[in-house]
């Protein structure tokens, strides 16, 4: 099934895991932390979501976040400075309604009027500390292809030790796992 893959919003929690990462995200927000020396963990899934052709990304935001708008900057180096879609900062109180979130839900509910607005049918959201390539146009096609309202991508680890892409879709009538993508 060929995806048009204008049609996926992007969005990164750029500070869901802050806590983990201790004195390193004391100043700074997780998506900022260094990787390699060259990189920044939100480099990956903001490369993965461009490199799958999703061209409009929202990066929520919650404390310690210049490090990341320095870093982000124009958006160039992931082709995001655009006129349509691009990349968009959402910090945490971006509406009048809006207040420092706890979690996951209320940091999408900060974002609801930035995802309702956006012209996508489909939203992928992801932590900034997934450090893979994963191209998201085979996960967009079987989740259109099932007719599910959400699916989820998980790295299963089994008892061998080996990893697996699992998919796992949701409908309020049914739940199905896919074969390992």
């Amino acid at each position: 099934m060929d995806v048009n893959m204008g049609n996926v919003l992007g969005l990164v929690f750029a500070n869901m895991h802050d806590t983990t990462l201790g004195d390193m995200t004391k100043n700074r927000t997780m998506g900022s932390v260094m990787f390699g020396g060259r990189y920044r963990l939100i480099d990956f899934p903001l490369s993965n979501m461009v490199n799958s052709g999703i061209s409009e990304v929202g990066v929520i935001t919650k404390s310690n976040y210049q490090s990341l708008l320095d870093h982000l900057g124009s958006a160039r180096e992931w082709d995001l400075a655009r006129k349509k879609g691009g990349l968009y900062i959402l910090p945490p109180f971006g509406n009048v309604e809006s207040t420092l979130y706890r979690g996951r839900i209320e940091a999408l509910y900060g974002a609801m009027s930035f995802i309702k607005h956006s012209r996508a049918k489909y939203v992928i959201l992801s932590d900034c500390d997934v450090v893979t390539n994963i191209d998201y146009k085979p996960i967009v096609a079987a989740h259109i292809e099932s007719g599910a309202d959400i699916t989820a991508e998980a790295v299963l680890t089994m008892i061998d030790g080996s990893m697996v892409l699992q998919s796992i879709c949701s409908s309020p009538d049914r739940l199905r796992t896919s074969r390992p993508v």
